[in-house]
């Protein structure tokens, strides 16, 4: 009896680390003074289970939200958005004029090169990590 309990505790856990890929994580350089800067990656679920972000937080910042750009007619809106749910198979991707990670309240002005470490925080209680790069847009990437 015991060991069947034990079994289906292990099945049923949620997907933890080493499910989730994380790529392209890029900051685009902004002027010297900006107070808000966005960060882009895409999100891409390996695992069997689906995942929730539920938050994020930055180093090097005051404060770090999901957030997503919209026009609506012909009007462009920023909102923040509480979770997103990426369904085993799915990938989600951070980009220009739509969903981005808002870091605001830089501690210290961002150069070219320099890293940002960024914790995804996940409904289960997880969380997963990812390196930032401050690059300049270039046209056509995700900092365009």
């Amino acid at each position: 009896m015991i060991r069947s309990a034990l079994a289906v505790l292990l099945f049923a856990t949620p997907a933890l680390a080493g499910d989730l890929k994380i790529e392209d994580a890029t900051i685009p350089l902004a002027p010297p003074g900006t107070m808000a800067h966005a960060a882009f990656l895409t999100l891409t679920n390996e695992g069997n289970a689906t995942r929730q972000l539920v938050g994020v937080s930055a180093d090097g910042y005051r404060m770090a939200h999901i957030h997503k750009s919209e026009l609506e007619g012909g009007i462009a809106t920023m909102s923040a958005v509480d979770l997103i749910e990426i369904a085993p198979g799915q990938s989600v991707t951070f980009e220009h004029g739509g969903l981005h990670i808002m870091l605001m309240q830089p501690r210290a002005p961002m150069t070219e090169g320099d890293r940002v470490t960024l914790t995804l925080e996940f409904a289960d209680g997880s969380s997963e990590t990812a390196i930032a790069t401050v690059m300049r847009r270039m046209h056509g990437s995700h900092g365009s």
